[in-house]
């Protein structure tokens, strides 16, 4: 009896550490894959980069992967086709996005800089674009830029002809003939006018085109407390790059092995900001520019209805 009491007792002493760990392992969250989240060259971006320097991701416990592009239109098809699941940009990339993949808007990064038409040195008057070719994104909410300068010297559409040039491409585009102005917007603008091109429209900068935070709807939907935790590490590196904006500096260009230039003229917008951006009863509000932006996507045939701002932007993730 003795023997028999000695092996039970020895077999629940075995037993005990296989059934901590068992409850160790059920307790364990399932892994999950970093969220992949494009950045490029521009300024307004290197917050995501602040965060992921300063352990801020890892602070609020979700696993984040900057990846670069060199050039942001090449975003848009990676976003789309899933291989990445979120980025950094404008409302009329994002509704043309989501036409083929479901999008939502969770905050605003940035002011968006500013935007502009350039010409080479011949050029002195919006009106003697008449019967030249003028480059833009075709198809894009940057058409909007072409609209108001024609508008502003009373011109029509057919005065000018168009070209598809990219903004990253506008230094190049004047440099060879290919057109005669051309739209453009930071870090290519400020490029370009250092080459001894000159800015013909508007007089002051603009800033039509404010960037957005936005992720897959799949991801958002799939990974809410992610999503919450991107956001609160996001604003956290918000206010503290705008503490230190020499090391964001020394960030961004340790992180791009290129020597980065701070644009002073941006606004990065903080976590108070985005709560006013997303106040729907605002004239200037995300939903205001969503819109207006879909509508002017629909006069050029691009979007065949407006889009609903409530469906594509959603505010219930800032911290």
């Amino acid at each position: 009896m003795h023997r028999n009491l000695f092996l039970k007792t020895a077999l629940i002493i075995a037993i005990i550490p296989c059934l901590g760990a068992c409850a160790n392992l059920k307790a364990e969250k399932p892994s999950r894959p970093p969220l992949r989240v494009a950045y490029t060259q521009w300024w307004g971006d290197y917050t995501l980069l602040v965060a992921q320097e300063k352990g801020l991701f890892e602070k609020y416990g979700v696993e984040v992967e900057p990846v670069y592009y060199e050039f942001f239109s090449k975003t848009y098809s990676n976003l789309a086709s899933g291989q990445i699941d979120g980025a950094l940009i404008a409302a009329g990339d994002t509704i043309n996005i989501n036409r083929n993949s479901h999008m939502k808007v969770v905050g605003v990064s940035d002011d968006g800089g500013a935007d502009a038409i350039i010409t080479r040195p011949d050029i002195n008057s919006i009106e003697d674009l008449k019967g030249k070719t003028v480059g833009v994104l075709l198809g894009s909410q940057y058409e909007i830029a072409i609209a108001n300068m024609l508008q502003s010297a009373k011109m029509n559409p057919g005065d000018i002809n168009l070209a598809n040039i990219k903004p990253e491409n506008a230094f190049n585009a004047l440099k060879n003939g290919q057109v005669q102005a051309v739209y453009t917007r930071e870090p290519y603008l400020s490029q370009s006018l250092l080459n001894g091109n000159k800015i013909i429209y508007p007089n002051e900068k603009t800033r039509l085109f404010p960037y957005m935070i936005v992720f897959s709807a799949s991801i958002v939907d799939d990974r809410p407390e992610d999503i919450r935790a991107f956001l609160k590490a996001w604003f956290e590196a918000v206010e503290y790059r705008l503490r230190n904006p020499q090391e964001t500096q020394a960030i961004a260009t340790q992180y791009l092995n290129l020597k980065i230039l701070p644009d002073e003229n941006l606004k990065i917008f903080s976590l108070e900001e985005n709560k006013a951006l997303f106040n729907i009863q605002d004239e200037n509000s995300i939903y205001a520019v969503t819109r207006r932006t879909s509508e002017y996507l629909i006069s050029i045939g691009v979007l065949a209805q407006q889009l609903d701002p409530l469906e594509l932007i959603d505010p219930a993730f800032l911290p």
